[in-house]
């Protein structure tokens, strides 16, 4: 199972548009899973044991975990881009 989090500012709006379909993009791949959110503050105590971060905004961090930009999801704007990334990072 992988365990992927999903951290925006709040933790809240942004963070479950994004997990909603990153949690859709990994069924639809056949990728069992494990989404949770949190706010980007949180992101260091969340971090342990993640296989993938998503955030919804860059982060300059190394949490020493493949991560994503998520914005896309968002805007729509580069969105098949990051959905492969996301593929290719899980599927190792």
């Amino acid at each position: 199972m992988k365990k992927v989090i999903v951290a925006c500012g709040g933790g809240i709006a942004t963070s479950t548009l994004i997990a909603d379909k990153v949690r859709r993009l990994l069924d639809e791949a056949n990728i069992e899973s494990n989404v949770t959110q949190c706010t980007l503050s949180e992101l260091t105590y969340e971090v342990s044991k993640a296989d993938l971060i998503v955030t919804s905004m860059k982060v300059d961090t190394d949490f020493g975990v493949p991560s994503v930009l998520g914005a896309s999801f968002l805007t729509g704007l580069g969105e098949e881009e990051t959905k492969q990334k996301i593929i290719e990072i899980l599927s190792k």
